[in-house]
């Protein structure tokens, strides 16, 4: 039997991973969930990936989320020579909107409300923040701009504005076109690019809701104004990513580990599960070890308390995909043990203030599992709400889930904590003795172990309840 972390692990899939055989090993060294990143392959290649996923899911008797990544309104650089343009401090160039092919010291921008967007004194990064260029001046379809940095740029080169709010929809026509594709191949997760507020999560769960389908959303925090908002963004989605690429050029870069520590925070108090990506182990791309200062920082990342950790190139288009992921799932192993030693509720639920009761008896749960030394805790749940809330408080007894969705059960692999979930056949209701029944057969709890159940927690029928086994 195949035993994962608490700490779950996603995986992009890429040219690297997409075959049967890589995807069932990389399942087999801890992956979780898979992510298909809709900026990069074509649907017959995606395709291909989710036909492969389902029959490895299948043949390991494993289920496997799938997170579906929008590439959302990713401002780039137009056609650039083939060798770059190489700009010097000091420089004077001018992006505009009127050309699609550089000239001079012309380069053509792909979105052609920037000039109204950026105003004089505004700081554009390019080439993931490497190049910096001041605006000067701004007229309908140009911009001028000095060089503040040296450096060659190419051909659809991302362009970042620290300073300005871009006006572009967050959804884009493609983002829409991606998104039928996904649903239509039952993605259990959407995630949406540059957000800016909460808004932009309803308007993409207005979307999902009219293709009759459940998916749910992760909010990806990495522009300045998500920051600012990011309080009725956790409200509002269902999950939550620290993207810390962009957001490592929306702001400065020495603010992005504080930034990771709040996001980690608020998904925690609001039960949300939390995924920190983002060159976790980028040197994993060419080397088959991770440096010591990646290992920490996937390490800090557990301690922080995410729910799960993100590989991008590392399993897209690295040399050691199965590697990498293993290399995570070792450091979660150790970092786990290790917060066992000092198992505690995160501090901030220690409060007596009211709670609602179906926040309230997930953490009665909780305490009361640490409390008589529980085996496991075992949550009821339609919908996964009883188990992350269960999860959040990260108290190191095994979550077992039993949903009649397979759809909930997919997506519980996001959530820190699950070890494992039982299908039922429809809604039926489930007695003790069966719980019983399914956690001696699974070799999960044997004679005399102490069991926690949680039912329902945001229905109307919740209970808690305790059985020996």
């Amino acid at each position: 039997m195949i035993i994962h972390n608490r700490t779950k692990i996603v995986c992009t899939i890429g040219p690297a991973s997409g075959d049967k055989k890589t995807l069932r090993k990389m399942v087999e060294a801890g992956m979780d969930v898979a992510r298909l990143n809709f900026s990069h392959g074509s649907y017959e290649d995606f395709s291909g990936i989710i036909k492969n996923l389902k029959e490895v899911s299948g043949e390991l008797d494993l289920p496997v989320c799938i997170l579906q990544d929008l590439q959302g309104p990713k401002i780039r650089l137009g056609i650039l020579p083939d060798n770059g343009i190489t700009l010097k401090k000091g420089d004077r160039i001018i992006l505009s909107t009127k050309l699609q092919k550089a000239t001079n010291k012309i380069l053509p921008v792909m979105y052609k409300h920037l000039p109204k967007d950026v105003k004089t004194g505004d700081t554009i990064l390019m080439k993931d923040g490497m190049i910096e260029l001041k605006v000067i001046k701004s007229g309908k379809t140009d911009i001028q701009c000095k060089v503040e940095s040296d450096g060659t740029i190419t051909s659809h080169s991302g362009i970042n504005v620290p300073t300005a709010t871009i006006r572009a929809a967050v959804i884009t026509a493609k983002d829409k076109r991606d998104l039928e594709f996904g649903l239509k191949n039952n993605v259990d997760y959407v995630a949406l690019s540059f957000v800016k507020n909460a808004q932009d999560i309803k308007d993409l769960r207005k979307l999902i809701i009219a293709k009759k389908s459940h998916a749910k959303i992760v909010a990806k925090i990495e522009r300045h104004e998500a920051v600012k908002n990011l309080e009725e963004i956790i409200n509002e989605t269902d999950a939550v990513m620290v993207a810390r690429g962009d957001l490592g050029t929306e702001i400065y870069p020495h603010m992005v580990p504080i930034i990771q520590k709040r996001i980690i925070h608020e998904a925690n108090l609001h039960g949300k599960p939390v995924i920190t990506a983002t060159e976790m182990l980028q040197s994993m791309v060419t080397n088959p070890r991770a440096t010591r200062a990646e290992v920490s920082d996937a390490a800090n990342a557990i301690f922080d308390h995410s729910d799960a950790l993100m590989l991008s190139n590392e399993t897209a288009v690295g040399k050691y995909p199965v590697e990498a992921v293993r290399t995570l799932n070792n450091v979660a192993c150790a970092v786990e043990k290790e917060l066992q030693k000092h198992e505690k509720f995160l501090p901030n639920k220690l409060t007596e203030d009211p709670l609602p009761a179906s926040y309230a008896i997930c953490s009665n749960a909780a305490r009361l599992s640490k409390n008589i030394g529980a085996k496991l805790i075992v949550a009821i749940t339609s919908s996964g709400f009883t188990a992350e809330h269960i999860s959040k408080h990260r108290i190191y007894i095994p979550i077992i889930a039993i949903t009649h969705d397979p759809l909930v059960e997919r997506q519980l692999q996001l959530v820190w904590g699950v070890r494992k979930t039982f299908v039922t056949k429809g809604k039926v209701i489930i007695k003790n003795q069966q719980i019983k029944q399914m956690l001696l057969k699974s070799r999960l709890a044997k004679k005399g172990d102490k069991i926690v159940i949680v039912k329902n927690a945001s229905k109307v029928d919740k209970t808690i309840s305790i059985i020996v086994i």
